[in-house]
């Protein structure tokens, strides 16, 4: 098993979740829409210590296991079969599409066969079960915040020389508050790219901000921020030359 996330953080989204619902949202069951499982991200066992790709949406699709074992390592099994099995039925998606033209760009080889660099985490760690997450229930972000920025600094700090690509426009607070608001960003010359991106000299690590792919795909600009994020980590990521 390979995350970025502690279990320490995860009890602490954990306790949230059951707040959320304690409160008034309901959990996400059959055929009735709400709370989804607690996510837990996945890494590739080498991403850490070579260096990779890790990919940030917005939130897990889905009830997300909500109605079975909310474990850890639950949590993290479900995130473990997207990434690590081989070529899955979601690869025709806009998201897998983007990070597998990535991977081939970067890492040699399709995202099937280059699992051992690359990771994937969401902005909200706790999603709801039908919608985008731009029309999810405010309390539902707002109150699971400050848990999330948490998990996210956390994973963010054991990351060096490596490509954080966070594929959602609306961050929700959390990006910034899990970055403690001392990035500056750079917009692309490419505006039609829709990227904003900040080299930390500290980590190595590259952040490139931008729209999910579906948006981008829509708006006919996923190719120019495609060629855009790869030109950029080619130029100021070493391992990516």
């Amino acid at each position: 098993m390979s995350s970025l996330m502690s279990r320490a953080s995860f009890d602490r989204l954990a306790q949230t979740r059951r707040r959320i619902t304690k409160a008034g949202l309901p959990s996400a069951g059959p055929g009735r829409p709400g709370v989804a499982g607690v996510f837990v991200p996945w890494s590739g066992r080498l991403l850490v210590e070579r260096g990779g790709i890790y990919w940030v949406g917005a939130g897990t699709e889905g009830d997300y296991g909500a109605d079975r074992e909310q474990s850890f390592e639950a949590s993290h099994e479900r995130a473990a079969r997207l990434c690590d099995r081989g070529p899955h039925g979601r690869g025709h998606t806009p998201t897998w599409l983007f990070l597998d033209m990535l991977t081939r760009a970067l890492l040699d080889g399709p995202y099937d066969a280059t699992t051992d660099r690359w990771g994937w985490s969401n902005l909200l760690k706790i999603g709801w079960s039908v919608g985008e997450p731009e029309e999810w229930p405010p309390e539902l972000v707002e109150r699971q915040q400050a848990a999330a920025a948490a998990a996210l600094r956390e994973e963010f700090g054991q990351l060096r020389n490596s490509l954080v690509f966070v594929g959602a426009l609306d961050d929700f607070g959390i990006l910034g508050e899990a970055l403690e608001g001392k990035m500056i960003w750079h917009r692309t010359d490419d505006e039609h790219a829709g990227l904003w991106w900040h080299h930390d000299e500290g980590s190595g690590n590259l952040l490139v901000h931008g729209c999910h792919p579906s948006a981008a795909r829509r708006g006919h600009f996923s190719e120019a921020a495609l060629e855009r994020t790869v030109l950029l980590a080619r130029n100021l990521l070493p391992r990516f030359t």
